[in-house]
């Protein structure tokens, strides 16, 4: 005879951890060389100009700039046309900064003036000054670097040590 009771058995007691897909980074956001901008199981999102396709296809960022997604149709294998999403990370183009006068700020935008005079600090409104006295041809030459470069440093004062007596 068995010495103890019968015990049933539970089809309870596992859980997997959840796998985190999805979208990472949305459109029209700034994005940096290597990181991922969706996971995704299969090819819901294809992916474009500046973006990679993973092992386990997620697609991530290439270069530096902005994730634009784009709506195509294209052709399936059995010649069926289908729509799907194509993601592409697109450089932020150069000459815009440059031909400006402002100093570009991440959080600030270039149109609202306003606003920028007053988050500016005394370093970045003397640069601006500067560049704006000059032609255009000297912006594009000298950086801002340059400018810090040629101000006189300032000297350090040496500190008088005490001495005991």
């Amino acid at each position: 005879m068995a010495h103890t009771k019968a015990k049933g058995t539970t089809k309870l007691g596992r859980d997997s951890q959840s796998q985190r897909l999805g979208v990472k980074i949305y459109g029209g956001s700034a994005i940096r060389c290597g990181q991922i901008i969706i996971r995704q199981r299969g090819t819901a999102f294809m992916a474009g100009d500046g973006v990679k396709t993973g092992k386990d296809d997620t697609l991530y960022a290439v270069r530096d700039g902005v994730v634009l997604f784009k709506k195509i149709r294209y052709l399936n294998f059995n010649g069926n046309k289908k729509i799907k999403q194509r993601v592409s990370v697109q450089e932020i183009s150069k000459t815009k900064v440059e031909s400006s006068n402002k100093v570009k700020s991440s959080k600030v935008k270039i149109a609202d003036t306003d606003k920028i005079e007053k988050t500016k600090t005394v370093d970045e409104k003397n640069f601006t000054e500067k560049l704006n006295t000059e032609n255009k041809e000297s912006l594009n030459a000298k950086s801002k670097s340059q400018y810090i470069a040629e101000e006189q440093p300032i000297k350090n004062i040496p500190l008088k040590k005490e001495t005991k007596k």
